[in-house]
């Protein structure tokens, strides 16, 4: 499947991924598409409380295939004219440090950092000192590693840890980011508590998430079915929904300075024609990167694989789940496309916070307004 898989891969990973999904504990090489679709509020509580687990055995299993397929940076970008998916993360991760307000020489914390990916972009951009912490011991291995490589020893580095419970002192760091990782907590609020702790007074935090948008209603059928669709395909126990996050940062007790949907950047092509496959979008782009890229993600490529592998398998040159993993990414990667095509699901809602220089006294942080979206961003 590829060089970077870890030496331990085996089945097994796909097995221990599935169980917390499938109905039928024995069922381990196929996916209950049932479970996945129409998950109850029970099934969905149950897997809330193992969440740390759900999450790390989705990254042992998907991270060489995230680095095979997308590349080292581990999330969605809006797309900027003339500039394929890898050169608009680059200038995205550029902008984003921006909005963060990093700033050279600055210690900065990165919570769910991946393989390090745009931790070594901005600290190449911008000068500062990262510290990202992932539940995978793996994320760190070949994330160190990567890092050696780019010579950026000393300004990243990555540590294995639960951003619930972040191993850090009280006012440790002067400033704080995420890019697709706080959605995988049970209860964001928790962890934006935690992040408040560990951040000296007057430090800005942003974060870049999963969301289902002020669109989506959870008493519709399709919706239901779609937000299940992405918690399967990216190891999330419990989406965020936009309002609640927004919410959750003023009861943490942050000042909530701006917020976007960073979709609505997009501009060049729709930033959901990568995990759609969608082949004619492809073409528009300078060079040939995105092409291959999003060819083996379209629909005639995953029907021509698919046909092929059961041949082998029929033959017993690859092994039965080799199909249910394929599947397996194609939730990953549709459920977000389509969410995103509906307006009801994001993959880059975006919140700049600050802590408080002091605590106020006889107020509610909840008795904020909201930060003004869309410009009042652009200006942070």
């Amino acid at each position: 499947m590829s060089s970077h898989l870890p030496p331990n891969y085996t089945p097994a990973l796909l097995h221990r991924y599935l169980s917390h999904f499938n109905r039928d504990p024995s069922k381990v090489n196929v996916i209950d598409h049932d479970a996945v679709g129409y998950a109850t509020v029970e099934e969905r509580a149950a897997r809330a409380k193992k969440y740390n687990e759900v999450a790390s055995d989705y990254y042992d299993l998907v991270s060489p295939l995230y680095e095979q397929g997308w590349g080292q940076r581990f999330h969605y970008t809006p797309i900027f004219p003339g500039k394929s998916i890898a050169d608009s993360m680059t200038a995205y991760e550029h902008e984003f440090a921006r909005i963060a307000r990093l700033k050279p020489g600055m210690k900065v914390l990165d919570l769910g950092c991946g393989i390090g990916g745009p931790a070594r972009t901005i600290t190449k951009a911008v000068g500062c000192n990262i510290i990202g912490i992932t539940n995978s011991a793996w994320h760190v291995e070949r994330g160190t590693q990567l890092t050696k490589e780019a010579g950026l020893e000393g300004k990243v580095t990555l540590i294995e840890g639960n951003f619930v419970k972040l191993p850090f002192e009280d006012e440790s760091f002067d400033a704080a980011y995420s890019v697709e990782s706080l959605c995988y907590a049970p209860d964001p609020v928790e962890v934006y508590r935690e992040i408040k702790r560990v951040l000296k007074p007057g430090a800005p935090f942003t974060f870049h998430d999963f969301a289902m948008t002020e669109r989506f209603d959870e008493n519709k059928t399709e919706h239901a079915k779609i937000r299940n669709w992405v918690e399967f395909g990216n190891g999330i126990v419990k989406m965020p929904w936009v309002p609640d996050m927004r919410r959750g940062v003023l009861s943490a007790g942050f000042e909530l300075l701006a917020e976007e949907d960073m979709a609505g950047r997009s501009k060049g092509a729709p930033w959901y024609y990568g995990p759609a496959g969608d082949v004619s979008w492809a073409w528009r782009v300078p060079g040939w990167d995105d092409f291959f890229r999003v060819v083996k993600m379209s629909p005639l490529f995953l029907f021509v694989a698919n046909s092929i592998y059961r041949v082998l398998i029929l033959l017993g040159f690859a092994p039965p789940e080799t199909l249910t993993l394929m599947d397996t990414m194609w939730y990953c990667c549709r459920s977000v496309a389509i969410g995103g095509k509906m307006g009801i699901f994001t993959p880059m809602y975006v919140f700049t916070c600050r802590k408080p220089l002091t605590a106020k006294k006889g107020s509610s942080f909840l008795e904020q307004k909201p930060g003004q979206k869309g410009e009042e961003l652009k200006k942070a």
